[in-house]
């Protein structure tokens, strides 16, 4: 894994690969912007409480508040990104460390974007529904920070493998590898998503996971096939 992550961002100073960082940059920022703007909407609707004080703490604590929610909603963005970015960006990787692989048959363009939406809108509700049990995990050390990358990686894992194995596989083979490799990818994606929390670096973590990705998946060990019947 290391070195899947270690050539992908040798793999930057790419020119073909430099032009889908300057794009994906610009969305992942606008992305950001808007994450920010529904962070400070969603912290304003909670401070409903009954005591005035406590409302005015959270507002006032907005700024701070809103920066956390955030960094805690951008790996939802990811899945917009890699989306649009994801067949090039594989595409470059390929040419250049698998040639041996051929083309691929691709995944249509409005697949993938649904795909991406449905993968921005389940990371929004789950880090939501989430987010009591990440304030509660504050007091103890470490504990916050190990569920909110627990999670959002193991989902992240999965989107990134899945966009970039749908390519070449069929969705039974792509389950049955991502089982046979649960680990290997759930690491994968907490890695991405720590990233992903680091400023400016997220804003072109989606390039460098995909690109790490493609490395990951071509070592990837087969899924056991089942025992043979009876004869």
């Amino acid at each position: 894994m290391i070195r899947a992550f270690e050539l992908a961002v040798q793999q930057l100073s790419d020119p073909k690969l430099r032009t889908v960082v300057w794009q994906s940059l610009a969305l992942s920022l606008v992305l950001q912007i808007g994450l920010g703007v529904v962070a400070w909407w969603a912290l304003q609707s909670f401070a409903t409480f009954q005591w005035s004080w406590v409302n005015e703490a959270i507002r006032w604590l907005g700024g701070g508040a809103v920066t956390v929610l955030a960094l805690m909603l951008f790996p939802a963005s990811f899945g917009i990104v890699i989306s649009i970015f994801m067949e090039r960006i594989a595409d470059i990787v390929e040419a250049k460390h698998y040639p041996q692989l051929g083309p691929a048959r691709g995944i249509p363009v409005w697949t993938g974007l649904w795909s991406g939406i449905l993968f921005l809108v389940t990371l929004i509700v789950i880090n939501l529904v989430m987010l009591p049990f990440y304030l509660i995990a504050l007091f103890v050390a470490g504990l916050g920070a190990l569920l909110f990358y627990g999670v959002n990686g193991w989902l992240a894992g999965r989107e990134y493998y899945e966009q970039v194995a749908l390519r070449r596989r069929d969705p039974a083979e792509v389950r049955a590898w991502r089982k046979a490799n649960g680990g290997t990818l759930w690491l994968t994606g907490i890695v991405i998503v720590f990233l992903g929390t680091i400023p400016v670096l997220n804003l072109i973590v989606p390039v460098l996971g995909v690109a790490a990705m493609v490395h990951i998946a071509q070592s990837l060990r087969p899924p056991l096939l089942p025992p043979p019947g009876p004869r």
